[in-house]
């Protein structure tokens, strides 16, 4: 029994290490991790309500872009429990280096703007990973699909991907 035990702990640990790296499409660029993020900040309302969804609360180190544009429900401020909100609106580049983030997701005028202080190029060097919402890719390439369920579903589907919640996000997405 002791061997068999072992055996599917073994199982289940091979499996977990199979899972990483993962690579998604972040507006066109590859974004690879090695394994899940653990100091996640998470940008607006939508997405914010995407993360909580998946259950990443104990990942979330915090929110930026809710209250400055958002009045939030008793439900909203359940599922945020103790994540502090950094900005009300746009974050600034000391707002997200100071809780060492290791992903921050956020998009195209959601939380970040071409050419301001908080971007892709700019969080790089500080380690942080930054997955873009994919609906925004459209305001730097216009090729690029507008906003629509699919797009939300693909990016719960990154998320999940991202954290290794694929199960969570496959029903979610399938509900």
């Amino acid at each position: 029994m002791k061997r068999l035990v072992l055996s599917f702990a073994s199982l289940l640990l091979a499996q977990t290490a199979f899972a990483f790296p993962v690579t998604v499409d972040s507006c066109g660029t590859p974004l690879t991790f090695d394994a899940a993020p653990k100091r996640a900040v998470i940008q607006d309302l939508n997405m914010a309500e995407m993360a909580f969804a998946l259950g990443l609360q104990p990942s979330i180190v915090g929110l930026t872009g809710i209250t400055g544009w958002y009045k939030v429900g008793p439900e909203f401020k359940a599922e945020q429990g103790a994540i502090p909100e950094l900005a009300p609106k746009y974050p600034t580049l000391e707002n997200l280096v100071a809780v060492e983030p290791d992903f921050f997701f956020a998009g195209w005028y959601y939380g970040m703007k071409p050419g301001g202080e908080v971007t892709p190029d700019t969080l790089a060097p500080h380690g942080i990973k930054t997955l873009v919402l994919t609906e925004s890719c459209v305001h730097l390439d216009q090729n690029r699909p507008a906003a629509s369920m699919d797009l939300l579903y693909g990016d719960v589907e990154k998320l999940g991907k991202i954290f290794g919640k694929e199960a969570e996000a496959g029903k979610l997405v399938s509900d």
